[in-house]
């Protein structure tokens, strides 16, 4: 198995055990332009149970026609500790998987 298999494969597992925080707020936006709204569609990627539906998405999946987009998203534990990850738009293909700041 190649490297980016296992990487895969590995991340993918992680996620059918993972039950994250609630998704609170997600915004996408172009330099200079108003930010978008768009919590709802991000928590169909994030699913019910907090798990991203326990699968890796691309780019292109989540953010289709946003290459170069800036995005922050958003978080809150049941203990009301805030968490969030923000950046840009990848490639269509490349994989959507940042890490959690807090």
């Amino acid at each position: 198995m190649g490297l980016i298999q296992s990487y895969f494969s590995d991340t993918q597992e992680y996620y059918k055990n993972y039950h994250g925080p609630n998704l609170t707020n997600a915004k996408i936006w172009k330099q200079d332009e108003e930010k978008e709204d768009i919590t709802e569609h991000i928590k169909s990627f994030y699913g019910t149970d907090n798990n991203w539906n326990q699968r890796l998405f691309t780019y292109g999946e989540v953010f289709p026609n946003k290459a170069n987009y800036h995005f922050y998203i958003e978080f809150l534990s049941d203990d009301n500790k805030k968490y969030w990850f923000h950046g840009t738009v990848g490639e269509s293909q490349q994989i959507f998987n940042p890490r959690l700041s807090y």
